[in-house]
């Protein structure tokens, strides 16, 4: 359900998909994880993530050094509660350094009671934690990126758009002027179904990335060649396809779900009616 939490349009999921253990954090973990590995490592989306543990190779001629991902999850239900987290989660990755053998490259953080608010968190959340990197004066160091189950790209009239996700219209203009690509044939909706699944995760995701990474990546690759090339291999002809990608993406949110027992009881009384 959906309650009211008496900050004027902020609105958010009164429950946690589960409680806070041990066990449920490392499985939130685990579903981040995977999808790292599937999406951004096996179908390459990002050049610059080559395992699912570490970030930022290829960059070390530009002086960025290769560091390990930082996997949490949050399992707070109120916007406040969740930027506590992220917050404690960059001032360990800031302690820790860019590199050697505790170095940390990017966090990625899991904030599962999130889930069902896609309005929610590309609005007041986000919007809350790019002023918290300004009001700290921790653009020179950090930039924030985010993802979500039901990531739609921005259609660039009603909304712009947030996570640096281009709009459908920029998108497609990349798309049909690419000239790495065999075809223009895909349809706006495609394309907007392209730019989605390059940022839909199995739970609301929060990741923070060095601000240094950030600007030798971009000085590397050239976006629109980037974001037209990750569109096809998602859904061109030749592609993964939309169909798959939300069964394996549902496959990452299914891990560590316990299947609901049987009630004996309940299918004997089922099976007697029957006869």
């Amino acid at each position: 359900g959906i309650r009211d939490i008496g900050v004027t349009g902020v609105q958010t999921c009164a429950l946690p998909i589960f409680s806070a253990s041990d066990s449920d954090e490392h499985v939130a973990k685990e579903r981040t994880r995977l999808w790292v590995k599937r999406l951004l490592v096996e179908r390459g989306i990002c050049p610059f993530t080559r395992s699912d543990r570490m970030s930022g190779q290829g960059l070390a001629d530009l002086g960025v050094p290769a560091g390990s991902i930082a996997y949490h999850a949050s399992f707070r239900t109120h916007p406040i509660g969740l930027l506590a987290d992220t917050w404690e989660a960059i001032d360990r990755m800031v302690e820790a350094g860019p590199e050697g053998r505790k170095g940390v490259s990017s966090i990625l953080l899991a904030a599962p009671a999130f889930d069902d608010d896609f309005d929610l968190w590309a609005g007041p959340v986000f919007a809350m934690l790019e002023a918290g990197v300004v009001a700290a004066g921790a653009e020179a160091k950090i930039g924030v990126v985010c993802f979500h189950p039901r990531y739609a790209t921005p259609d660039g009239k009603s909304w712009p758009g947030f996570g640096q996700m281009h709009s459908v219209p920029r998108l497609e203009k990349w798309y049909r002027s690419s000239e790495s690509l065999s075809s223009d044939s895909l349809t706006t909706e495609q394309i907007a179904a392209g730019g989605a699944w390059q940022r839909r995760t199995p739970h609301a995701t929060i990741n923070v990335l060095r601000a240094d990474q950030l600007e030798a990546a971009e000085s590397r690759r050239i976006s629109g060649n980037l974001y037209a090339e990750n569109i096809d291999k998602l859904v061109g002809a030749d592609g993964v396809g939309s169909e798959k990608l939300a069964l394996d993406l549902e496959q990452e949110r299914q891990l560590g779900v316990q299947p609901k027992r049987r009630d004996p009881l309940k299918s004997s009384k089922t099976e007697l009616r029957l006869l």
